[in-house]
């Protein structure tokens, strides 16, 4: 006679599947044990108390067996860099062309990690790429278009000259000799200057603080100004940043640092011994401006930071109010270059300027030259920010009224 269990292998005599942990397995034998221990069937028939002795001495070989048995190395998940694969996605996408492509994907990749290798350096060349329009290369644009484009601007035109017109007419000579060269702060930018392109992605990133160089570079020959001089504001304000719920400058955090936009100002937070934490954006009109900036810093230093080359290249003219001192670096990599540095009395609020214009850079606090250095490194370029730096103590660096004039 065939007992109902003969054909089950070990695994299925105790109930569990193969390749169970030793303990679900011993967890299983206990189970099973005690229901078909010979004990339990004291008081059965004889046909019952023999078949339950049979499957308890099954039981108990099937136990033994999977005991002497080798268990299997467990199978470990392989866990995905996701932000490796996107790295790679647009590596493939600029590899082929696809630019558009890759720049998506990188700004993807800089809201998981906005400091992941070079995506913000490579996000910074592909946004400028686009901010300058490029010859189409599509179908041949209809005569009817052309001709509707070209009735269109001829109105626009003509409006624009028939406005000047009633401007100038209710405007008395005298107003305008008494017309100021530089539109206040606390205005809006003129209608006739261009809107600012401004890269929409958080770039904000703290690098290692380094001891600053006693000598310049020698491709810089820093010059300070014999004594301070009061100076007239430059030309038309053609950029204000609006520090708001809505502002197009990062709000963005991580061990140690954070950076937002809150309330008409923007606030760069770090702590002790993190070095630089910055943000930066691009200028709308070229690398030759005036940035202004008021700041109030408490802890070490902070500021403005000019010609943004890369993560590791940039210059930053800096105020440390505990101090009482300013200084103008460059960063190059691991080292920095003194470019300029004295004493000043600041405020509670300072304003901060800086006068790029090709290779020459006056800055300016509250209104006084305090140093024109002349740099060829790093060269020129069209990219700025703001920057806390923490180096013995943590540092709070809070800026508002932030505008870009033309140099006249």
């Amino acid at each position: 006679m065939n007992d109902d269990f003969e054909q089950l292998d070990d695994y299925a005599i105790l109930g569990i599947r193969p390749g169970a942990a030793p303990a679900d397995i011993k967890q299983a034998y206990l189970k099973q044990i005690s229901l078909y221990h010979p004990d339990r069937y004291a008081g059965a028939s004889p046909a019952e108390q023999e078949y339950a002795a049979r499957r308890a001495r099954r039981i108990n070989q099937a136990y033994q067996n999977l005991r002497r048995r080798r268990p299997s190395a467990p199978v470990t998940p392989v866990q995905r860099d996701y932000q490796a694969e996107l790295y790679a996605q647009a590596q493939a996408h600029l590899a082929t062309g696809r630019r558009l492509q890759a720049l998506a994907t990188l700004r993807e990749l800089q809201r998981i990690n906005p400091w992941y290798r070079d995506c913000a350096t490579l996000i910074a060349e592909l946004e400028a790429e686009y901010q300058t329009p490029t010859p189409a290369t599509g179908p041949t644009i209809s005569r009817r278009t052309l001709l509707t484009a070209a009735v269109g601007g001829l109105t626009l035109a003509l409006l624009g000259w028939y406005g000047w017109r009633q401007l100038q007419g209710a405007m008395t000579a005298q107003e305008l000799e008494n017309m100021p060269t530089a539109v206040p702060s606390t205005t809006a930018a003129p209608a006739a200057a261009p809107a600012p392109t401004i890269a929409p992605s958080p770039t904000a990133a703290p690098s290692p603080t380094t001891t600053p160089t006693a000598a310049p570079s020698p491709t810089t020959t820093p010059t300070v100004a014999p004594s301070p001089t009061t100076i007239a504001a430059s030309g038309p304000i053609i950029y204000q940043a609006g520090f708001g719920p809505d502002s197009d400058w990062p709000t963005t955090s991580g061990n140690g640092w954070s950076v937002s936009a809150d309330n008409g100002a923007y606030r760069i937070q770090a702590n002790a011994g993190l070095g630089d934490i910055w943000a930066f954006r691009t200028s709308p009109i070229g690398a030759d401006m005036v940035i202004e900036v008021v700041a109030s810093v408490v802890g070490d230093w902070g500021g403005l930071m000019l010609r943004f080359n890369g993560p590791q290249r940039y210059l930053s003219f800096l105020i440390n109010p505990v101090s009482g001192q300013f200084r103008c670096d460059e960063r190059n990599g691991d080292q920095r270059t003194l470019l300029a540095e004295g004493a000043f009395t600041f405020t509670e609020r300072t304003r901060l300027s800086a006068r790029l214009e090709g290779q020459s850079i006056e800055l300016r606090i509250n209104d006084q030259v305090v140093s024109i250095v002349t740099s060829a490194a790093p060269p020129p370029d069209a990219r700025y920010g703001l920057l806390a730096r923490a180096e013995r103590n943590a540092t709070t660096a809070t800026f508002s009224n932030l505008v870009i004039r033309t140099l006249r």
